[in-house]
């Protein structure tokens, strides 16, 4: 905790306490030691899509849902068959009343993993709703 205090603190310890602030729900907290994470980061590009990750998640929780958006695509940028993230940024957009964007990251999830247990009722429910959305046209005419 003191090199914490004293800024000495690694990448890796500074990820683990946000992780820690994330879990308490200390969400403010978790951001402001997450971006530190990110500033110090000089190991795995694989491990940091994991901070980008928890700091998306942090960000949605606190309400600010464009600025997770940015930190979830981040991750999947870096770790493109990171399944949570593309799972969190599905999330995200569906919060955001943004369908399509939704439905192409539940599609991802699948590609990664076809049989993902969150990602397929969600996908699927999506899909319907596009289809709804587009089969209603502005002005009703006979086709």
């Amino acid at each position: 905790m003191e090199q914490v205090r004293s800024g000495d603190a690694s990448a890796m310890e500074f990820f683990e306490l946000g992780a820690v602030m994330l879990r308490r729900k200390f969400y403010p907290a978790a951001i402001k030691y997450l971006l530190q994470a990110i500033e110090k980061w000089d190991g795995d590009d694989q491990d940091l899509a994991q901070v980008y990750n928890a700091l998306g998640v942090s960000y949605v929780l606190d309400g600010k849902v464009d600025k997770g958006i940015t930190q979830f695509e981040n991750a999947v940028k870096l770790q493109p068959g990171y399944v949570t993230a593309w799972n969190n940024l599905g999330d995200a957009y569906e919060k955001k009343k943004e369908i399509k964007s939704a439905l192409k990251a539940f599609e991802e999830v699948l590609l990664f993993d076809p049989n993902n247990k969150l990602a397929r009722p969600r996908r699927d429910a999506l899909k319907e709703k596009v289809k709804m959305y587009e089969g209603v046209p502005l002005k009703s005419k006979q086709r």
